[in-house]
Parts: C-alpha cells; structure tokens; sequence
C-alpha cells in the first residue's frame, strides 16, 4: 500500500495506459479521481471495478483543453477528496489521421487540436492543481519521438516537446513542495497500435531491443514509482520508457 491515504487524478483514464494508473493508484490505497470526456451513453466502468473491488474512486469528467471545465473538475476533487497529492496528465489526443499526415498535409487546425490537449491541457491542469496540493507529485507524459525524432508524428512529438520543456521548468519554478516529473514512452500497446498495418507493427516491434511493445502495466508501474515516497529526491527528470528502442 504504497500510496496509502493518498489523494490522486488522473486525467484521460478511461482505458489504455491513464487506466492502468488509476487502477494500480486504487490497489496500492490511494482515493482517486478518474477523469476523462463523457461521450454519448457512457459508463463509468472503471470507477465501478475500482469500487467493486474495495478501492476509492470517483469520476471527474473533464475536457482538459477547457479551463472552465478544468475548474469544475478541480471544484468535483476538492468537494471529494479535500485537496491533492497526485497528479499525473494522461490526456492526450487521438487521432490516426493527424499520426501519419505527410508534413505536406498537415494544417494548422491539426496543431491546434493535438496542442490544446497534449500541452496546453497538461499545463492548465496543473496550474489548477496547484490551490489544492500543498506538497506533492505531477507526472508528465511525453514520448521518445520528442527526444529522438521520427518520420511521423510530427505534430504529436512537438506536443510532447513542449510538456518535456514544461517538465522541467515547472519543476523549477514548484520546486520543493511539489516535484515535477515526465514519463516518455516509447511504442507501446495502446490504441495507437490500431493506425498501423501488420507490417508497419511488425516493423516497430523488430526495432524494440526487449521484443515487445510496452504494456500499460509498464507504464503504470513507473508511474506508481514517481508518485511515491521512493521518488522523493527526484524532480525535473525525463523517464524514458521503451524498452531499449531509442538506442538504435
């Protein structure tokens, strides 16, 4: 119970890699905010595992590219928890379209729309979480493209850039009361995995020194490491997690 009596959000945890935090949050005792868009007859089915399972967890549904929505969801956990101790920036936008876009074919409405969530929406979350976490852990997510360059993703790896550079002045600028940390992923198996063809997976696979694709289990285990007691002298760094790959 590594996070027992912690109080901690997680932005875009409705599935993938942000609900394999928030489900390992819950497990090792932290009360957890949940928070993702609420699209047309949703549930909310990780709260409920989550609480079937004897855990503590809400939902906070939020577009975090909306300040406004941003507040309210900071009213819904002060209401909830009473402040904040965790807070880790899942969100992120997903769209197979604008992965692969030739540079040729890229508009500016793609830059906005990947930005206003990847790194602006990192940024007002935490901005917000500030008047309710008197000391604590923000987790970043970025990916390897943004420190090694790829032939795609252009618009997503300059997102990732930008929360990377946020990263580290934030943990200056917030630094000792609340430590400031990033994830970076490498090819992971996510939703992403779906914009690719056989071969084009295969391809990125081959590429990995470790023989797989990252699993959201990995990523939540690092990130259950940062929001930790064990991390305590550790702000302002770059996680990179991708077994092996950016070494070629």
């Amino acid at each position: 119970m590594r996070l027992e009596g912690k109080r901690a959000l997680v932005t875009g945890s409705s599935q993938g890699i942000g609900e394999a935090i928030a489900r390992l949050y819950a497990k090792e005792g932290a009360s957890v905010a949940v928070s993702h868009r609420q699209g047309p007859g949703h549930k909310d089915t990780v709260v409920e595992s989550i609480v079937g399972g004897g855990g503590r967890a809400f939902a906070a549904h939020c577009d975090v590219s909306d300040p406004g929505s941003v507040k309210t969801m900071y009213d819904e956990v002060e209401r909830e928890l009473g402040g904040l101790d965790i807070l880790v920036n899942a969100a992120g936008l997903s769209d197979g379209a604008i992965w692969g876009a030739a540079v040729r074919d890229i508009t500016l409405d793609m830059w906005r729309r990947v930005f206003a969530v990847d790194a602006f929406g990192t940024f007002i979350c935490t901005q917000g979480a500030l008047r309710l976490m008197e000391h604590g852990s923000v987790i970043n997510v970025a990916s390897t493209p943004a420190i090694s360059g790829d032939t795609e993703g252009l618009v997503y790896g300059s997102a990732k850039g930008a929360v990377i550079s946020m990263t580290r002045m934030l943990a200056k600028t917030l630094a000792p009361d609340i430590r400031v940390n990033c994830m970076a992923f490498g090819s992971f198996d996510t939703v992403w995995l779906s914009w690719l063809s056989k071969d084009e997976a295969d391809a990125y696979r081959k590429a990995i020194p470790a023989g797989r694709f990252g699993k959201p289990a990995d990523a939540a285990n690092l990130a259950l490491f940062l929001a930790s007691d064990e991390s305590s002298f550790m702000t302002g760094q770059v996680v990179v997690l991708d077994g092996g790959e950016v070494l070629r």
